[in-house]
């Protein structure tokens, strides 16, 4: 008798929906085409049961489409994968590999009913993810039918049973991301959570799925703040910090993704009243992203910044597209593709400067002024155009009273520019101070020790200047010195007579070929004092440097 055997789960239960064929047992689905190379032959049993076995393909065939699950090095697929499919992203089941790394494998535990020995293992079968187009199948041996086993209580732990079944769930959900089938992935995640309660990943997942689902109608943050919470407290401690930075990542993008979709009737139509729409969006973000703060430490200025970058992009779009319709040439610049070049560009530069306020970062703040400033100048350089006869002239211009308004208005944008700049380096210390409070907090030890070599070396210096200044060589140098210099002045003195000043001279040459073989004799003693002092006080700036790094 043949049968249609599932590829991932290996059960032989179809329901027929839709034309399609589905297993009741890990919901994957296949065509008809599909089906019908999914027969196998299942001979009887003595008993009147029959069994089912998977005919493998011929050892020197291949299939391209035939790809097993990879185990890749490096984090999981919702932290590769948690809000956008990345291009040329290839099949990754690290997460699904995980969640059952403490289970033991159904493989495991055959091998070891057949050998009667404990920690015995069989290979187990990898996970083929996609059918290879089926071929004429060869005649399989019947398998001896194992003996029913007792279902695992999943009350408290994942059995073994149910330990593959959860990773290919888990596989179909993250494809179904991937391809932007945001219900069918969630109801996959759903699915995992029924038989374990405890999956971090799949808790993920549903936030996930719930932000991409999320709609002004249909308003499903709280429930992402809930699930990824979940996932938090069900996290082992060498994962927390793993599963913390991806639930922080996912909140910035999922409600910067909503903000962005809020603006696609400004790209279509930008106008001041379409662009209102994003304000409200973003007002309406903001609780959530200050709960998200309270609950998972989301860094609200870094939010800020990245929303106000990204919706400046989809401006600056906008922008250029205006600029390509009105065009270069003067035949397609009438006044009316003017008109709308001016609204359309007022309008982009009121978004602009709308999301100055917002930018925290002085690239983006930079970036958006720039835009406002190049927006501004072209909307004065250019105008509208008209025939005259046989020759086009220039028609709707700027007036001279509007151009005093618009360069008043990139004042303005420069002038708040300032501002922010001012704002951003006070919190940029204060931030950093605090940072460097906290790292000293937790290295009290590191930081004694520091002090306390830079209070060795400063009193090395000084032991090394006092011992400089008792050296009686020296003294005698700066007599010297000083001899030298009041000879120097007689010298150059006019009211002198010649012959006096030629004394002086004779004077003076005296006592400079004294300073230096005086400088000499010092030498050899002062150049080793010398060198310490310099060598102390390098290392006495490398721990100063060390104490007030920026952490």
């Amino acid at each position: 008798m043949k049968k249609i055997v599932c590829d991932l789960c290996g059960e032989s239960d179809f329901v027929k929906l839709s034309g399609m064929f589905e297993c009741q047992v890990c919901g994957a689905k296949y065509t008809i085409e599909e089906a019908r190379g999914m027969f196998v032959e299942v001979p009887d049993e003595p008993n009147g049961k029959k069994t089912t076995q998977n005919v493998e393909a011929p050892a020197n065939e291949s299939y391209e489409d035939e790809t097993p699950v990879a185990v890749p090095k490096g984090p999981t697929i919702v932290r590769k994968v948690v809000v956008g499919k990345p291009a040329g992203q290839t099949h990754d089941s690290q997460a699904a590999k995980r969640i059952i790394s403490q289970v033991k494998k159904p493989g495991e535990q055959e091998a070891q009913e057949k050998a009667g020995k404990p920690g015995q293992s069989a290979p187990v079968k990898k996970v083929v993810v996609m059918r290879p187009t089926p071929t004429k199948p060869q005649a399989a041996a019947p398998k001896k039918v194992q003996p029913t086993q007792k279902q695992p209580d999943l009350t408290n732990t994942v059995g073994v049973g149910t330990a593959q079944m959860i990773e290919n769930l888990f596989i179909l959900s993250q494809n179904a991301f991937d391809s932007e089938n945001y219900v069918d992935a969630e109801n996959y995640a759903n699915r995992v959570i029924e038989l374990d309660a405890t999956n971090s990943d799949a808790w993920i997942m549903k936030g996930n799925c719930a932000g991409k689902q999320t709609t002004p109608t249909n308003f499903r943050f709280k429930e992402c703040i809930n699930c990824w919470n979940t996932a938090l407290q069900n996290s082992s401690e060498t994962d927390f910090e793993d599963y913390q930075f991806t639930v922080r990542q996912n909140v910035m993008d999922t409600m910067v993704a909503y903000v962005l979709r809020a603006s696609a009737e400004f790209r279509r139509n930008p106008s001041d009243e379409n662009f209102a729409k994003v304000k409200e969006t973003v007002d309406v973000v903001d609780p959530i992203i200050r709960q998200a703060n309270q609950t998972f430490g989301v860094d609200i200025v870094a939010y800020e910044d990245k929303l106000a970058s990204n919706v400046s992009a989809v401006v600056t779009a906008v922008s250029k597209k205006g600029i390509q319709d009105f065009g270069k040439k003067a035949e397609t610049q009438t006044d009316a593709a003017y008109a709308k070049f001016v609204a359309t560009q007022d309008a982009c530069i009121n978004a602009w400067d709308y999301l100055m306020d917002i930018a925290k970062k002085h690239g983006t703040v930079t970036a958006i002024l720039s835009n406002i400033v190049k927006m501004h100048e072209a909307i004065i350089r250019n105008c509208g155009h008209k025939v005259s006869g046989t020759k086009i002239k220039e028609s709707v211009k700027c007036s001279m009273s509007e151009q005093n308004i618009r360069l008043e208005k990139i004042g303005q944008a420069k002038k708040k520019l300032d501002d922010k700049f001012v704002d951003i380096r006070k919190r940029d210390r204060v931030d950093q101070k605090l940072k460097n409070e906290a790292y000293w907090e937790t290295h009290q030890e590191e930081k004694q020790k520091l002090l306390e070599e830079r209070d060795r070396l400063d009193h090395e210096i000084f032991e090394l200047e006092n011992s400089k200044l008792k050296m009686q060589e020296l003294n005698d140098l700066k007599k010297l010195e000083s001899e030298a210099i009041r000879l120097q002045v007689l010298k150059d003195n006019p009211t002198l007579s010649n012959k006096e000043r030629a004394q002086h001279m004779d004077e003076l040459t005296k006592v400079r070929k004294q300073i230096v073989t005086k400088k000499r004799e010092l030498a050899s003693r002062l150049n080793p004092i010398e060198d310490k002092i310099e060598k102390y006080k390098k290392k006495l700036y490398n721990i100063n440097k060390e104490l007030n790094m920026n952490r």
